[in-house]
């Protein structure tokens, strides 16, 4: 009696512990999103001002968690053509977006991040795919860090 005893309570211990690895693997972790803006929520569009060469442009632009960004832009002195905006937040600091006009990608914009005096600044250049050519263009806009 005393062995069987024993024998079950070595058995006992072995049955609550596993050994063998779970059948679906956790996920990995969300990273965090990557943002712009130390206090603007994700999913908030933020306006900026700036310049795509030489016309000035306002670009309203929404983060998403995934880093995931998507807006638009427009010529305030060219009435009426809005440009689509898609890209990524491909690293902390680092943009690329592509422009859509009449939902044809016409261009890819490739755009760094800095601070200066309280503002945000996204400036790089933008590579035309149209029809017009392969003209580069210098782009930058800004908004405040705290807007």
């Amino acid at each position: 009696m005393k062995n069987k005893l024993l024998a079950v309570l070595l058995l006992l211990p072995m049955g609550l512990v596993s050994c063998t690895h779970p059948t679906k693997p956790l996920p990995p972790p969300t990273p965090p999103p990557i943002d712009d803006a130390s206090n603007v929520p994700i999913g908030a569009a933020q306006t900026y001002v700036g310049s795509v060469g030489v016309h000035s442009a306002v670009f309203v632009l929404t983060w998403q968690a995934d880093g995931n960004v998507v807006g638009h832009y427009y010529h305030p002195d060219n009435s009426g053509v809005i440009l689509k905006l898609k890209g990524k937040n491909t690293a902390h600091g680092e943009l690329v977006l592509t422009e859509y006009a009449a939902d044809v990608q016409s261009a890819i914009l490739t755009l760094k991040k800095s601070t200066s005096h309280g503002l945000i600044v996204w400036s790089g250049k933008m590579h035309n795919t149209d029809q017009h050519g392969s003209h580069v263009l210098n782009v930058s806009f800004t908004r405040k860090a705290d807007a």
